[in-house]
């Protein structure tokens, strides 16, 4: 029979990575009906490594091999997702990272090409829908194909170490530092999880009688301003002004002009209204919250540095961010005589 080859391996693989071309494999961003997954990690010694993706509970595991590591794609049963990738013998799996793969035949230097395996780029697939069945088997009719995978992985080999460099031992893999991208169809349980979501995030921006009426008592003039939930949840609390009782901050807008900005209550007594006239801060004026379309909350402790800011400020309390989807964002924080923003740049 002749040797498979490397080549051989390449031509196997070749539906495997259809579509998951460099840029994908770089970004490893979702697309229209596919899931992604991305990570940078290292391993070492005797351990092997797990990582979670927890939008399917499936686990990513590097198991330690006598010279090297293998790759699994574990269901939560435990089953290996990628039991299929080819070649099923023969020539070293892609799966496989062993020492040896990088050394010359007699182990007296790299590999050069006389060993017949795989470099740092390791092409890999796998099936969700082996999940219940026990395992890929390739006499059974109507079994999973192992060239027409599915799920798509890229495994790049970013350092190593090797030990039993001697001559005529096989080398082992001792230290591997990694990163590894996976693509697959979106599973239900990934779309039901994404429903129950935007659910809940639908209802978060209900405005309701009790948020009237907390607003109204702290001084919110509710013939002027309405509480609009232009961002989600409507509601943030925390204690904003460091005096250890309870804020609250919600998203309002100037009936007469319907401009947007935010209503803050400190204690349940006093509001301060921001947004609607001057800047705040260097760089935040009040156009910017027409386009503000999310916002979170940010515990008091350490602030990032900003882009085209000086030293970030020190909390006194709690904070909150605002921001544009995948543009700029601003840290909103209390100064101990007002509110102020620290820019986090574009």
């Amino acid at each position: 029979m002749q040797a498979i080859t490397i080549k051989t391996i390449i031509g196997l693989l070749a539906t495997i990575i259809a579509g998951f071309g460099a840029a994908q494999a770089q970004n490893c961003t979702a697309t229209e009906g596919r899931s992604a997954w991305r990570i940078e990690r290292e391993v070492a010694g005797n351990r092997d490594f797990r990582d979670t993706i927890l939008q399917t509970g499936w686990t990513f595991q590097l198991a330690r091999a006598p010279h090297g590591w293998d790759v699994r794609i574990l269901d939560e049963a435990g089953l290996d997702l990628s039991q299929m990738t080819p070649p099923l013998r023969g020539a070293p799996n892609p799966r496989q990272i062993y020492g040896w793969h990088f050394r010359n035949a007699d182990n007296t230097g790299t590999n050069k090409g006389d060993v017949n395996a795989l470099q740092k780029l390791r092409l890999f697939g796998f099936d969700p829908a082996l999940t219940g069945t026990g395992g890929y088997k390739p006499s059974s009719a109507g079994g999973v194909d192992p060239q027409g995978q599915p799920g798509r992985g890229a495994l790049t080999i970013l350092d190593m170490g090797l030990a039993d460099l001697e001559p005529g031992e096989k080398a082992r893999m001792n230290y591997l530092k990694f990163n590894v991208c996976m693509s697959w169809p979106t599973t239900a349980r990934e779309k039901q999880v994404a429903a129950d979501e935007a659910a809940a995030l639908e209802a978060s921006r209900e405005v309701l009688p009790e948020h009237l009426e907390l607003m109204g008592s702290c001084g919110l003039d509710l013939m002027k301003y309405d509480i609009t939930p232009y961002v989600a949840p409507v509601e943030l609390s925390g204690d904003f002004d460091g005096d250890d009782a309870g804020d609250m901050v919600m998203p309002v807008t100037r009936k007469s002009d319907k401009k947007r900005g935010l209503a803050f209550c400190r204690a349940g007594t006093w509001t301060t209204l921001i947004g609607f006239d001057g800047k705040l801060g260097k760089h935040l004026s009040p156009g910017y919250f027409e386009s503000v379309d999310w916002w979170a909350f940010h515990e008091k402790g350490p602030v990032g540095q900003g882009s085209g800011e000086g030293p970030p400020p020190t909390l006194v309390g709690d904070a909150i961010v605002v921001g544009k989807e995948g543009a700029s964002s601003a840290l909103i924080y209390w100064t101990g005589d007002g509110y102020s923003s620290y820019w986090q740049g574009d």
